[in-house]
């Protein structure tokens, strides 16, 4: 699309903050703290759709590859399609997965991110339920990834409960992902400079 149609379309969303940088469109919503950067040429149609709060909502179509992929923007959130497992795990890696929701809220995804890792002390928590639940979250932020947003709050979380999980049983290999690592750069920095401020 080119840049006005997308900027056109996107008016309808009148909480959603929309500039133009470097070329590319970002989209910010203020309730989650997170923008989607997207590539005008990336976007092959835009068009209203129906949530179920009734709330006026754009949905975006995205090619990635060969895939088109939905992002859809409403008054206060963004909705996406999170990936498959077998897109993060190492190939030849076996886990079963619960079954994953066709489409996801940034909000619901944070949410269960952030109580998934409050749940980390609990002992009844069984190991498989543990490690499903793990690659679960991973693949909701990688779905986010894939649509330009970089939910560093959410992924600090994952991070987080990674970290409690992985010394009490072995979780299966993930593929190795650049855009990952530097997610996670970012969330080691935020840690960091909160720390920082604290003793400040």
């Amino acid at each position: 699309m080119r840049i006005f149609e997308l900027l056109e379309a996107l008016e309808e969303i009148a909480t959603a903050k929309v500039k133009v940088r470097r070329g590319a469109v970002n989209i910010h919503q203020p309730a989650l703290g997170d923008t989607a950067v997207l590539e005008p040429d990336d976007v092959t149609e835009a068009a209203a759709v129906f949530v179920p709060t009734g709330a006026p909502a754009i949905q975006l179509d995205i090619q990635r590859h060969r895939e088109i992929i939905p992002l859809i923007v409403t008054d206060d959130d963004f909705v996406f399609t999170p990936v498959y497992a077998d897109a993060v795990l190492a190939e030849g890696a076996e886990l079963r997965v619960p079954a994953m929701p066709s489409l996801i809220s940034y909000s619901e995804m944070h949410r269960d991110v952030r109580a998934f890792g409050k749940a980390m002390d609990e002992e009844q928590l069984e190991p498989d339920m543990l490690a499903a639940t793990l690659l679960a979250h991973r693949c909701f932020l990688a779905g986010a990834i894939r649509v330009g947003l970089w939910p560093v709050r959410a992924a600090a979380w994952w991070e987080y409960a990674n970290a409690r999980i992985a010394p009490r049983m072995p979780l299966p290999p993930f593929r190795p992902d650049e855009v990952w690592d530097d997610l996670m750069a970012d969330v080691a920095e935020a840690r960091r400079q909160t720390e920082q401020a604290k003793i400040l």
